[in-house]
């Protein structure tokens, strides 16, 4: 691939799923800036590792899978690096904006789950992936994907109310 197709590729990935992937990136790292570190990241490992897909479906999970992975190096490396409450910064983070009441509570409680909680709510409930779907992104077991959906209904109806998914973030 010539750098005109290698540009031409990356600039077509960053338009298609660079919106989906904060707003992954973001609910796991829980910050603006460190969300748009890690896309960075992800994309100049696209650049670099130039893989090939067999479809868009493909490639699609394999930039999810990336940028979870580059979120948890992120958040591995540093631990003591101390997160901003969303009350604090929702009202200027586009990612909030155009959502009701009830989407940024749902927000908040997923904001609170563990790394693989997390993950798995996210690419279920939010970006609405089956079961199968979301096994194959996170390369778990369907039956572990339905524990983990299962390990945090249970948590964040702790927190306070049943959790039956469907937040929906405008195109940002």
């Amino acid at each position: 691939m010539n750098r005109y197709e290698r540009d031409a590729a990356l600039e077509r990935i960053i338009e298609n799923y660079s919106n989906m992937l904060f707003r992954i990136c973001f609910v796991i790292l829980k910050n603006e800036q460190d969300t748009k570190d890690v896309l960075q990241e992800t994309f100049i490992t696209y650049m670099t590792k130039s893989p090939e897909f067999a479809s868009e479906e493909h490639e699609k999970a394999w930039l999810i899978k990336v940028s979870q992975n580059k979120c948890r190096e992120f958040l591995r490396f540093h631990k003591k690096h101390a997160g901003i409450p969303l009350e604090e910064v929702e009202e200027s983070l586009e990612i909030t904006s155009g959502m009701d009441f009830e989407d940024r509570e749902k927000l908040r409680l997923i904001w609170n789950l563990n790394y693989k909680l997390k993950c798995a709510v996210i690419l279920y409930y939010v970006e609405g992936y089956s079961v199968k779907e979301t096994a194959k992104i996170l390369r778990i077991s369907e039956a572990a994907v339905k524990k983990r959906l299962q390990r945090a209904r249970q948590i964040l109806a702790q927190f306070g109310s049943e959790y039956e998914g469907g937040i929906v973030c405008e195109q940002i």
